[in-house]
């Protein structure tokens, strides 16, 4: 790691949550709750419950990382689009209407469906290194998956799939001082993992983030996500690169930071698996494909 690199992102270490961070199990448990009350009968008056903390505790474990595209990797970019709807339609898979609207049409995961936390990436999945169980900051801040308030066109009624999440958990891995692997897992009710990707292609196509950044002062640090492969593992798989501009002192850096995210389906089963930013393509692939197989082994 450069000194340059180093004292860039040395304030970044030290930044503290708005809140403090409930414990895993609590969010979970709120994940399941929320599950359960979409369950309830049209016409009954539901309460949400807020969910504590913040989406961007991700910022506290920067390391380096050369950003750079691997030669020859498919790169579909998904066009921003001005108007905040995506400029790319995505194509909805909706199950069927007779399909019951989870296993045992309780709203709820079927109880003999395999626990979660069996099916999550475990330290022989990472390769190479020191890997420590460190669990992510609370994940969510709002809706119950990566993606939520992405941007300022964020509608979470555009999202269907998000009332259709049975049940969710995450586990996280750290190695050396700023290397991790993050993972959120998702079962969506019957039939609705297929949407629940399309739901990921749609917020990424309207989300997109500007082509080129603004410079103007007072401009907000901007974001960019790219589609750079697909199709790699499981039934479904995307791999999005993410990269964030930041500001030394008035100025916008020239160079983003560049982080990878995968997610994966296997059946109704979503994966999300988020990766700091000395991880490069090659390596992220390798960990979906094993978290791909983690799944298919429900």
């Amino acid at each position: 790691m450069s000194d340059g690199f180093e004292s860039t992102f040395a304030p970044l270490r030290g930044q503290q949550p708005p809140a403090p961070f409930a414990f895993p199990e609590a969010v979970r448990r709120r994940g399941r709750q929320r599950s359960q009350r979409q369950a309830v009968v049209a016409g009954l008056a539901v309460v949400a419950v807020a969910v504590a903390g913040t989406g961007v505790g991700w910022a506290a474990n920067l390391g380096p990382g050369d950003g750079s595209p691997t030669p020859g990797a498919s790169r579909t970019t998904v066009a921003p689009s001005g108007t905040g709807s995506p400029s790319v339609a995505p194509s909805p898979t909706t199950p069927a209407a007779s399909a019951p609207s989870s296993p045992n049409g309780s709203g709820r995961p079927d109880p003999g469906a395999a626990d979660l936390s069996t099916l999550m990436l475990r330290p022989a999945d990472l390769g190479p290194g020191a890997w420590r169980k460190q669990l992510p900051s609370e994940p969510f801040s709002g809706d119950t998956w990566r993606w939520a308030d992405l941007c300022a066109a964020y509608r979470s009624s555009d999202y269907p799939s998000l009332r259709r999440q049975a049940d969710l958990d995450f586990t996280g891995y750290a190695t050396g001082s700023a290397g991790y692997v993050y993972e959120h897992l998702h079962r969506y009710a019957g039939g609705w993992g297929p949407r629940a990707l399309d739901d990921v292609r749609h917020v990424l196509a309207t989300c997109a983030g500007t082509g080129t950044p603004s410079t103007a002062p007072g401009s907000p640090a901007p974001r960019r996500f790219t589609v750079v492969g697909t199709g790699f593992a499981g039934d479904e798989a995307l791999l999005v690169r993410e990269e964030q501009w930041n500001y030394e002192g008035g100025t916008l850096a020239a160079d983003p930071i560049v982080t990878l995210v995968a997610v994966v389906r296997v059946g109704d089963l979503v994966g999300t698996v988020m990766f700091s930013p000395d991880r490069d393509e090659p390596y992220a692939r390798m960990v979906a494909t094993a978290a791909a197989g983690r799944l298919a082994a429900r």
